[in-house]
């Protein structure tokens, strides 16, 4: 044994020896303590059975021995068969490969699922996605799947296949309508998605899908709405993370008369963009097709990031594309463009501290030429955007206070996230305006909400993204769990009960005392900062033994 490695095991009754070769581990919350290759003696209750030899059946529900370690054994030896779905009952547990895996969503799939029984065949999107049909067929009631997970696990991707499976298996007749539906998922996602550190097309936005079915349960239209768009990211990104997809898009693919019209030279030129990855997805074929004045250092340093999938110059073609299918002509399309363009060249202006008697702050010489340009593409005056952005009206007396350089730059990076956030929901609805539904009876919905992610510094708009998949989460315990035992009492079978953390007593929701109520009381405070919130949360919730208090940077770890 390896001396303090495997202090805290405890000698006892049987042997047991790793079946896979290596080394073995068992892990504690805070360390994982290696077993050199041997036969130990150990408790019987550290010992769970294993499955006969080569048994991964498709439902985990069918294991002989059903322990944790098993259910993740069997997942595990299905995805290196590149069997990336298993079923826990009706649930599906979806495994990204990050691969193409051939032929597994193919237009003979669809057909061949069909109609089919959960169980029939082989575990699949689609199975869930005709269950879902036949359901609302059977009961006349609308259903509604829900896509969890982390960040990068490939919930959007799933969406997608649910999506296409139920319009191409289920809506022949509904021509236009159903290849707009599909069509709407590029636009969205050039707009409202971003490289980040762990996916390289992460959802900034939560977003749920009604698939809508007339009285021959035919797909007849759709609607959709959406969530927690991470309007911060418009303004600030992490090192190894990107802005929206269409801002790098358009630098790449805008003829040089729009990017002259625009202003626009290399993302490194714009603060914006720079405080993020500033390279462009490119797939071989077009790594030569861009010119040196469209591509910032970093780029030239190190050439375009890759992604099987993703390409910005080939990606801003298709979004074009779709803008005009979806009935946004081309003087609409440049009113975007100007709007895309005005937000990077407010972010270059600068702002500096008055030397007047009456205080308050000036724009920078150098940065002048940037207000302009922005004022010109979004159609406003530069001296009275200039005033706008510089002074603010109290709201009893109408009184003009100059604010300060910092304030200001607040004031700037406020405006563009409103801007860029009218701009996403002029797109949604332009996405449902193409999508009519006027005949619907029934719906299928599709919720596809944005991962769970942690950052080294974590937006206000993460920290909803996090809670609503904490919600999602307790839901699922609620339906899955509970209620299940409930039934189980009632019917008097002896079944152990299974034992789950409910969270509820964070108290993020409580409208007095709430983490969320007293984020609102501090962001109305003149001189609101982070260190005086946690303090706050500290003290009022100072007795619950949901918070742990980390005394040398205090820090909040719930």
């Amino acid at each position: 044994m390896k001396g303090d490695d495997v202090r805290d095991i405890i000698i006892n009754i049987v042997s047991a020896q790793c079946r896979w070769g290596g080394e073995m581990c068992y892990g504690e919350e805070t360390h994982l303590h290696y077993i050199e290759l041997a036969t130990y003696e150990i408790p019987t209750s550290q010992v769970l059975l294993v499955e006969p030899h080569d048994h991964f059946p498709d439902d985990n529900c069918a294991l002989i021995n059903l322990n944790e370690a098993t259910l993740l054994e069997n997942v595990k030896q299905r995805y290196m068969k590149d069997k990336i779905y298993t079923y826990v009952a009706n649930i599906l547990i979806a495994v990204n490969p990050y691969y193409d895996i051939k032929g597994l969503y193919s237009r003979e799939m669809i057909e061949e699922y069909k109609g089919k029984s959960l169980g029939v065949l082989p575990p699949h999107p689609f199975a869930i996605a005709d269950k879902a049909f036949r359901d609302m067929r059977m009961l006349k009631e609308s259903q509604a799947i829900i896509v969890s997970g982390e960040s990068g696990a490939g919930k959007t991707e799933t969406t997608k296949h649910v999506l296409r499976y139920l319009t191409e298996g289920y809506g022949a007749n509904a021509g236009v309508i159903e290849q707009r539906i599909i069509d709407s998922n590029p636009l969205l996602e050039a707009f409202g998605n971003a490289k980040t550190v762990r996916n390289n097309n992460s959802s900034r936005f939560g977003k749920f899908i009604e698939l809508a079915f007339d009285k021959q349960a035919a797909v007849c239209g759709g609607s959709l709405e959406h969530y927690i768009l991470e309007k911060s990211r418009v303004v600030r990104q992490s090192k190894n993370e990107r802005n929206f997809h269409f801002f790098y898009q358009l630098f790449a693919g805008a003829s040089d008369s729009l990017r002259q019209k625009l202003g626009l030279t290399t993302p490194d030129d714009f603060l914006y963009l720079s405080r993020g990855c500033t390279r462009y997805f490119l797939q071989p074929q077009n790594r030569s097709a861009l010119s040196d004045d469209r591509l910032s250092r970093d780029q030239r340093e190190h050439g375009p990031l890759q992604d099987i999938k993703m390409d910005d110059l080939e990606d801003f073609k298709m979004s074009i594309k779709v803008m005009k299918d979806m009935g946004l002509d081309e003087s609409t399309q440049e009113s975007i463009f100007s709007i895309l363009a005005g937000i990077l060249h407010l972010g270059n202006v600068v702002f500096q501290e008055s030397k007047s008697a009456h205080g308050g702050c000036v724009v920078s010489t150098q940065s002048q030429s940037s207000l302009n340009m922005a004022s010109k593409l979004l159609g406003i005056e530069a001296k009275k955007m200039s005033k706008a952005l510089t002074t603010r009206i109290t709201g009893t007396r109408d009184l003009t206070i100059a604010l300060r350089a910092e304030e200001t730059s607040n004031a700037r990076d406020g405006l563009v996230k409103i801007i860029y956030d009218r701009l996403f929901d002029l797109l949604v609805t332009t996405v449902n305006k193409a999508i009519p539904h006027s005949n619907k009876q029934t719906y299928i919905g599709l919720l596809d909400i944005a991962g769970f992610e942690h950052f080294e510094v974590n937006s206000f708009e993460q920290f909803c993204i996090n809670y609503c998949n904490e919600k999602l989460q307790q839901f699922f315990n609620e339906r899955i769990l509970r209620e299940e035992q409930i039934v189980y009492q009632k019917e008097g079978l002896n079944v152990s009960s299974v034992a789950y953390v409910d969270n509820q007593d964070y108290l993020i929701e409580s409208k007095k005392s709430g983490i969320l109520a007293l984020l609102d009381e501090e962001s109305r405070l003149p001189n609101s900062n982070s260190e005086h919130f946690t303090n706050e949360v500290h003290r009022v919730h100072n007795e619950n033994a949901r918070l742990n208090v980390i005394s040398n940077n205090n820090s909040l770890n719930s």
